[in-house]
């Protein structure tokens, strides 16, 4: 009985279907992986999971709305959209706090920047107070969930905003 069950849960995570809910199909290899503060997670696939994890995201253009409460897919601010379609593809990145994720992973200079890589800015004097996140698409351009007026949307960093208020880059999934 005990071998049957092995088989069949291998089964399983082999055709997508995580333990409490559906997954993406090819994404079972980043299935329950925890980022961790300072240090970057190394996935085999890592190219297939940074292109799931930013067609999730493109996937809720016109549907989610900027709220600052949380309601995973729906509603959520731009940390929470981060924590979403990270979470949504296997990666719980513990924290829907802008200022701890910009923790997580490993630093990035800006004319370094790959697809997947968390980038961060502050409207703040001190800059390391963080006000915004978004996740680096290519060719100069993040996906976020920028405010109420835009909710989900592609911005260029090469716009005035983010290059004014740009702080950091992180990288999460290598």
């Amino acid at each position: 009985m005990k071998k049957n069950f092995k088989a069949v849960t291998a089964s399983l995570l082999t055709a997508g279907i995580l333990l409490g809910g559906m997954a993406a199909p090819m994404q079972a290899e980043a299935a329950d992986i925890s980022a961790k503060y300072g240090s970057t997670l190394n996935i085999s696939n890592e190219s297939r999971v940074i292109d799931n994890i930013i067609n999730t995201g493109k996937g809720l253009i016109g549907k989610a709305k900027y709220r600052h409460a949380y309601v995973p897919g729906k509603y959520m601010d731009c940390s929470g959209f981060i924590y979403y379609i990270f979470k949504k593809n296997g990666i719980n990145i513990n924290t829907l706090d802008d200022d701890k994720q910009v923790k997580l992973g490993s630093y990035v200079p800006k004319n370094q920047l790959k697809k997947g890589d968390l980038v961060f800015f502050s409207t703040k004097k001190n800059k390391w107070d963080i006000t915004h996140v978004g996740i680096y698409i290519g060719s100069g351009k993040i996906l976020h969930m920028a405010n109420t007026k835009y909710n989900v949307t592609i911005s260029s960093l090469n716009s005035s905003w983010y290059k004014k208020y740009y702080v950091t880059a992180r990288r999460v999934v290598k």
